[in-house]
């Protein structure tokens, strides 16, 4: 398993992550996760990330703060500090001096990252070029819109079916699952009529355009063709290429329900053997990351996954569930202390009954159903006790 150790990235102090088949991160806004993650990504592709960059005409001028402005954004320069250490494995890595080499060596990217402003991938429904975005933008948002771009262009520009649902993509219940809890028996279509394509929504005989479809329909679409990316039509599991998917905050915009068939969907890319790390806000990830540990200690049969999502016993859904009881779950909250400095505590036990609050409210997502429990009992209590 991959292990990453960071000191004095930003304001993370210190992360020491031993990464899972799937590992989640917590924490408030402006934690360090989102930073991280790009520094998970520029580890193992860094050769690529650097050629991408000059071969779509964006040059640091051979100076580091340049390159990591680039990289992480405009303004981030100064999150690399003199007293920077990153380990990977137990190896050093040494950022300036890979920068120096500027991406000299052939590399294929291993690590797909889906930003957590994969909604300003498309524009006017359509997903952006690289080069349309500004110098200042996030690497991740550009190569994601880029991937996506590629992706229309090839066979799912064609028109000649709907984008979603499409068989051969995707597991039947699962499109089933997508159709019922985002779409609303609604198809996503390519429209050619005008000088432009776009991707629109069909409604019966209505063709929506991409600027009226609700929030969490247009949150979910660059995810869901981020997915095609990685489930390639019947025939082949995963992308070749690809090892590692990394997901920010993909609950953005969905109804519990539209969580959940998220879940499943995360499900199956472990099932096709991706290793998966997701940063998230919402309780309803990491309860079924609990629900899932306690049925493994329990020995469990699959059954009870499908049932939790209210999936029928089919062979290839059995399977499913069988594998994701066997995988390896790892959690972490990024807390801020009262210094405002962050440090990754490991949490992955999700204990509701640990003394220690950061396992017991997993990160602070349900610290405040906690409160508001007690706060009603208590009343309750009170209550009856007048009434005495």
């Amino acid at each position: 398993m991959l292990k990453i150790t960071s000191q004095h990235l930003g304001q993370l102090r210190k992360a020491e992550i031993q990464f899972g088949d799937l590992t989640i991160f917590v924490g408030p806004q402006a934690s360090g996760k989102s930073i991280f993650l790009q520094l998970m990504k520029l580890t193992m592709d860094h050769n690529h990330i650097l050629r991408t960059i000059r071969q779509h005409g964006f040059d640091w001028q051979q100076n580091f703060n340049n390159f990591l402005a680039l990289y992480f954004g405009e303004g981030m320069q100064g999150i690399w500090e003199a007293q920077t250490q990153v380990i990977v494995n137990d190896q050093p890595f040494d950022l300036e001096k890979v920068v120096e080499q500027r991406g000299k060596k052939q590399q294929k990217e291993s690590l797909f990252l889906i930003p957590a402003q994969r909604v300003i991938t498309l524009r006017n429904g359509w997903p952006r070029a690289f080069t349309d975005y500004e110098t200042g933008d996030p690497y991740v948002v550009k190569q994601f819109s880029e991937r996506l771009r590629l992706l229309m262009e090839s066979g799912l520009g064609t028109g000649q079916r709907p984008i979603f649902p499409q068989e051969g993509r995707m597991n039947k219940d699962i499109r089933q699952m997508i159709n019922e809890s985002i779409f609303s028996n609604a198809e996503v279509r390519l429209d050619k009529s005008g000088m432009r394509k776009r991707i629109i929504l069909k409604v019966q005989n209505n063709e929506l355009p991409y600027m009226v479809w609700s929030a969490g329909q247009r949150e979910f679409i660059p995810l869901m063709l981020g997915f095609y990316w990685l489930m390639p039509p019947a025939g082949a599991s995963k992308n070749r290429s690809i090892d590692w998917v990394v997901i920010e905050e993909p609950e953005m915009g969905l109804h519990p329900q539209g969580i959940s068939t998220l879940l499943i969907l995360i499900m199956e890319l472990l099932h096709r053997g991706y290793k998966v790390v997701l940063s998230t806000h919402s309780p309803q990830v990491l309860e079924l990351i609990w629900a899932v540990q306690s049925l493994a200690q329990l020995n469990a049969n699959s059954d009870r996954i499908l049932k939790m999502f209210n999936l029928r016993k089919t062979p290839y859904l059995n399977d499913l569930a069988d594998n994701i009881l066997a995988k390896n779950y790892r959690t972490y909250y990024f807390e801020r202390s009262s210094d405002q400095f962050i440090n990754a505590m490991d949490i992955s036990s999700l204990d509701p009954d640990d003394l220690n609050n950061a396992v017991a409210d997993w990160g602070g997502l349900t610290e405040f159903s906690t409160t508001v429990s007690q706060v009603v009992s208590q009343a309750i209590l009170l209550t009856e006790d007048i009434e005495k």
